[in-house]
């Protein structure tokens, strides 16, 4: 019969050589499969707005939270659906934050490409993660000014919490803020040495984190500590200049894409958060209606088609029906209603 010594020496010693393993080859053997085990690593600094995708990315082993999906980009850095040819002029393009580009999900399921493959219509995605109107001004001039790309109509997806992201690039000139640095750092130290032990971590915090909490305690679903709440806590600090700050982005871009011919229309839509706290005619609904009177092609407003659901449906039915269980973003079923707001609204 082993004794308690024994197996500890065992168990420490397969632990110690599994991490010199990890060390030595775990990187070579996720890249041999394609798993793309760190969100943070398939984006690239960018000297011209920022950052972006990185470019050429074929993998169907991206990871977001506890799900693996396909991701492929082109060569300027665009998420797209891993077969059509590069072009240069298209339709329409959409820009905006990790809602946009549809984080988690394939180019397929995310609103972007639903839209896409239900219009027939020449589209292209400019959204990544943790963009705000500052980078969405200077990357659709670049691409423009640059001839990289040519379009006729810009959706922006106008996130709730593009205000804190806006205002916080106008505060630190970065798309990071120093806590947020911080823990960036040691995850990437982690990732980068011992990737498969990473992973694993990774793995086990969101299924304990699913599978083991009854009530979730997360940020996106707390009255105040969500990035949405601005929309309806009283005395939010610094909030008008905050708002200022976006639209005069928005304005400077809707004024460069006027002088380029270029249609502007913008989409507004709801976080669990809002669901859960705010009411379908928000401060964030009424600032992005008022700012698109004479500017914008369309006010898409899928917001208050979320609320209109909530005559027939809980709100705990909702956020389960549209999100990703334990985390902000919109669920394919999600996307899926946006995408048929797009259509309904874009159709003509």
């Amino acid at each position: 019969m082993i004794r308690l010594k024994d197996l500890s020496k065992i168990l420490l010693i397969t632990a110690s050589l599994f991490f010199i393993v990890d060390f030595i080859f775990g990187e070579k053997i996720l890249k041999k499969f394609g798993v793309i085990y760190l969100e943070e690593i398939i984006r690239a600094p960018n000297d011209n707005y920022q950052y972006s995708f990185q470019s050429n990315i074929s993998s169907d082993y991206a990871v977001w939270g506890d799900t693996y999906y396909r991701l492929c980009t082109d060569s300027r850095g665009f998420k797209f659906n891993c077969l059509d040819e590069e072009k240069k002029n298209y339709q329409i393009a959409f820009i905006g934050d990790s809602f946009t580009e549809g984080i988690g999900l394939p180019f397929e399921k995310t609103f972007v490409g639903q839209f896409k493959k239900k219009t027939n219509l020449d589209v292209v995605n400019l959204g990544v993660a943790s963009y705000s109107p500052s980078i969405y001004l200077q990357k659709v001039k670049y691409l423009i000014n640059k001839d990289i790309i040519r379009f006729n109509h810009l959706v922006v997806g106008l996130d709730l919490t593009d205000l804190e992201d806006d205002w916080s690039r106008k505060k630190t000139n970065d798309f990071t803020n120093i806590s947020e640095k911080k823990l960036f750092n040691y995850k990437i130290f982690l990732a980068k040495n011992f990737p498969t032990t990473y992973l694993i971590l990774k793995k086990i915090k969101w299924y304990i984190k699913i599978e083991f909490t009854k009530n979730l305690n997360v940020s996106h679903l707390d009255f105040k500590k969500n990035k949405a709440s601005w929309s309806y806590i009283k005395n939010y600090k610094n909030l008008d200049e905050k708002i200022n700050n976006q639209i005069t982005h928005m304005n400077d871009l809707y004024v460069f894409l006027r002088e380029n011919d270029i249609k502007l229309s913008v989409l507004i839509y709801p976080h669990q958060a809002s669901i859960k706290f705010d009411k379908q005619d928000s401060l964030y609904k009424e600032i992005w209606k008022d700012f698109c009177i004479n500017k914008c092609f369309k006010f898409i407003d899928a917001y208050s088609i979320f609320f209109k659901e909530l005559e027939k449906n809980k709100k705990k039915d909702l956020m389960k029906k549209y999100y990703i269980k334990g985390d902000p973003h919109f669920n394919e079923k999600g996307n899926e209603m946006i995408s048929k707001i797009l259509i309904n609204n874009l159709k003509d």
